[in-house]
């Protein structure tokens, strides 16, 4: 195991909740400005503090901008991956682990949206810590619908193209879903777990 999958997750403490509130404002700001035109003094007069209390937060940009992403692809696939070892069987598992996806995405749109554009920022070291988490949870679905297929729950031939087309899926709501819009997030992760539990059902 890596030093970024053994990294816990920050305590919900005071400071905690101000990094997280931080990093909400940051991942807005980049999505509406771009990373590279958001510096660190705007990101500190946005939330009404000094820049100095920021750095105190976050050493520079390129941190924060790690935890923005860290809020997909690091604590989505910590929250998600007991779902998959947790009770039921296989079909219900992967519906509960399609529907807390969804609704990750629709609680997070700020930083799924810098996840998906503002990644290649990243030093090599810090992008690399990002896609271990990705395959960590590519890997891990991809395996739970190999043992749903080896337990005559799942029909799908080839497990980890599957895993993969899953993904795209859910990952993909994120470029079109706006609050108000003709279905509600809710409705839409009810829908998204059962065309996930067709797609591995249908052959």
């Amino acid at each position: 195991m890596t030093a970024a999958e053994q990294q816990p997750a920050a305590p919900r403490t005071r400071s905690g909740a101000r990094r997280a509130e931080i990093v909400a404002l940051a991942s807005r700001m980049f999505r509406e400005r771009g990373y590279h035109a958001v510096g660190m003094r705007a990101i500190a007069e946005a939330a009404d503090m000094q820049a100095a209390s920021l750095y105190h937060h976050f050493r520079n940009k390129e941190e924060l901008l790690l935890e923005a992403i860290f809020v997909v692809d690091r604590d989505l696939v910590v929250d998600q991956l007991p779902i998959l070892d947790g009770e039921g069987d296989h079909r219900e598992r992967l519906a509960r682990l399609v529907r807390g996806h969804v609704l990750h995405v629709g609680a997070n749109r700020d930083a799924w949206w810098v996840a998906g554009r503002e990644l290649r920022a990243l030093s090599p070291e810090k992008l690399d810590a990002v896609q271990v988490y990705r395959r960590r949870y590519q890997h891990a679905i991809a395996n739970f619908l190999a043992a749903g297929v080896a337990a005559g729950e799942f029909a799908c031939p080839d497990p980890r193209l599957t895993a993969l087309a899953v993904l795209d899926m859910l990952n993909g709501l994120n470029g079109w879903f706006t609050p108000g819009g003709r279905l509600g997030i809710s409705e839409l992760a009810d829908r998204y777990a059962e065309l996930a539990v067709r797609l591995v059902t249908a052959y």
